[in-house]
């Protein structure tokens, strides 16, 4: 199908060998996601930066390569930025199955990798010049090849304010007064609303070790 003649997610199929869920392991996490990430969607997700927010992504990887050995691909957008992979090996990311890239235009530079089922989790970090476009396009490879791909944006989301493409638009905040991490669903699943403490992604990354 051409992606000019795509006007609805609805005409994207998944290809049936596709259907799994990725869960984070954190139990109020998965539940306001209706049992976790379904394969083959573009998810969106607010996250203002320099709260530890990232935090939350990485129990979906973890998982990801626990459960299914599945290949985890992470584009960063924000220059000046250094990833640490060791300190995400101390949270159960097997660095053996993760890549990190720094890219300002990854449907350009990474295009390769967007048509293919070798990454199956794809994480776009602050990607500055992702348009409508890519977005569309994004949601078309994620169906084909069931690939669960996240965008993080820099800012918290509105209703109206995000991407028609993604079937599901999260906002996630530090809470200062309670010490721990807001997640709000706007879009794809009933609106609700968690608190997540520091306590219970440690939680997480015990039941790995």
């Amino acid at each position: 199908m051409e992606t000019n003649r795509i006007n609805r997610l609805e005409d994207l199929k998944l290809a049936p060998r596709f259907g799994r869920k990725l869960l984070s392991g954190v139990t109020a996490l998965d539940t306001i996601l209706d049992g976790g990430l379904p394969e083959g969607e573009l998810s969106e997700w607010g996250m203002p930066w320099g709260q530890g927010l990232r935090e939350l992504m990485l129990p979906f990887l973890a998982r990801a390569q626990r459960d299914y050995s599945y290949w985890v691909l992470w584009v960063y957008g924000r220059q000046h930025v250094a990833i640490n992979p060791w300190a995400w090996h101390a949270r159960s990311i097997d660095l053996n199955m993760t890549r990190f890239v720094s890219s300002q235009d990854p449907m350009q530079d990474l295009r390769a990798l967007f048509l293919s089922d070798f990454f199956r989790v794809i994480v776009l970090d602050q990607v500055p010049h992702l348009k409508e476009e890519d977005c569309q396009h994004l949601a078309r490879n994620a169906r084909a090849y069931g690939q669960t791909i996240m965008i993080l944006r820099p800012d918290l989301l509105t209703h109206e304010q995000g991407n028609i493409w993604t079937r599901l638009r999260m906002n996630c905040h530090y809470d200062f007064e309670r010490q721990s991490i807001s997640v709000h669903v706007m879009k794809g699943r009933a609106p609700r609303a968690i608190s997540i403490t520091a306590a219970d992604l440690s939680v997480h990354s015990r039941s790995f070790s």
